[in-house]
């Protein structure tokens, strides 16, 4: 850089005095900035050449052996969750956020800062299944308000990177579409330059009958919050307010829900500067009967076989880590994205495994070993010779 520095500075000086630049000077001056280019090249954030692997930490689960500070330096983003929509911040103590350490906000924010050092991108997660009341932060979305001004001090007082969005209230008519909207682009405000991303239902992006079913076929045979995110990616400038998205594509069973499937279509619904990531959960799941397996070898229990997609189609194809990335984020679609990865809920889940055949289903930990091998293995095949 000094080199550079010093013979633009000539060159100015050349410049100014109405002088021409001489030949030899000006190839040191292209020299220069191409050596730059290639330093900048270098120290390009790891995360724009890889594919992205999001963990969540659950606040309430913080403890001695499950903290921030432990976690897996193979992650590009981790999730703290859940923080209130009616989100209120007094910058001393967790009171009115919703988020639930047993740790003062000060060594939690170490920790974080200890997390960022290693390259690791730390996100707040707002909503979740037990904060549905989204209507105060929505009603910001046309103008600045205490909850939004609330999340951007705490952005700021805790050195976080960006919102998660995680609207997980029921129903999917004009009613909610309009709340999601506006609860979207009031975080995008609080959020600013900072990133913000979704957690998007696992048949978000099907065909009902009120999106058609021109794109899938078919309508699914969900219900419920089939096609919220299919309708409300459908309004004006929403992907714009969006930097990526993360499928929760668990807790649906494997009698009818195949997460590549759910994968395709989110993938064809989104710009391809988003990346989108398949959601892994170790079993027991919270719903449901599946039972997530390493691969395809190791599918030999009831729930660790997908039976039907969404739309009826005869999968028989196994609900293991390696089919999912495989089949979904490492196939070359129409509007991927070389960041599309993974999403894990959540990165310190521990209950006993439930066996499957004559070995137990993955665990948390193993879940996490198998998508760092993976994702790593498939960048390393794309990486020129």
């Amino acid at each position: 850089m000094t080199g550079f520095t010093y013979h633009t500075s000539i060159a100015l000086k050349f410049a100014k005095n109405g002088v021409g630049i001489p030949e030899s000077l000006q190839k040191a001056i292209w020299a220069s900035l191409f050596f730059l280019l290639v330093l900048a090249a270098m120290a390009f954030p790891a995360h724009a050449r890889e594919r992205f692997l999001v963990g969540y930490f659950p606040s309430w689960f913080e403890g001695d052996t499950a903290n921030l500070a432990q976690i897996s330096g193979g992650f590009t983003h981790v999730v703290i969750s859940f923080a209130d929509p009616n989100f209120r911040w007094d910058g001393k103590s967790w009171t009115g956020t919703g988020l639930q350490f047993s740790k003062p906000p000060l060594e939690v924010k170490a920790e974080i800062a200890g997390l960022k050092k290693r390259g690791i991108k730390v996100l707040l997660a707002v909503g979740g299944t037990s904060y549905l009341q989204w209507g105060p932060l929505a009603a910001e979305a046309s103008k600045p308000g205490p909850i939004t001004a609330a999340l951007q001090r705490f952005l700021i007082d805790m050195a976080i990177d960006g919102i998660d969005v995680d609207y997980e209230t029921d129903g999917s008519g004009p009613e909610q579409i309009s709340e999601y909207r506006n609860d979207i682009t009031a975080l995008r405000r609080a959020a600013g330059a900072k990133i913000l991303s979704l957690a998007a239902w696992s048949t978000g992006a099907d065909c009902t009958q009120m999106t058609g079913a021109q794109e899938c076929d078919g309508y699914s045979a969900a219900g419920g919050r089939t096609g919220r995110e299919r309708l409300l990616f459908s309004l004006p400038d929403i992907t714009r307010k969006i930097d990526m998205v993360s499928i929760m594509s668990y807790d649906a069973g494997v009698t009818n829900y195949d997460p590549v499937t759910a994968y395709a279509l989110y993938r064809a619904l989104l710009p391809s500067r988003i990346p989108v990531h398949i959601g892994f959960e170790p079993a027991p799941e919270g719903w449901g009967d599946a039972t997530l397996v390493r691969d395809p070898s190791a599918a030999n229990c009831v729930g660790s076989q997908i039976q039907k997609n969404q739309f009826g189609v005869v999968t028989n194809k196994s609900y293991s880590v390696e089919r999912l990335l495989k089949d979904g984020p490492f196939t070359n679609r129409p509007h991927s994205n070389p960041n599309d990865g993974a999403m894990l809920w959540h990165i310190f889940k521990s209950p006993p495994q439930p066996p499957c055949g004559t070995a137990s289903s993955i665990s948390s930990a193993e879940v996490v070993s198998t998508l760092q091998h993976l994702l790593s293995q498939a960048v390393a095949q794309k990486r020129p010779k």
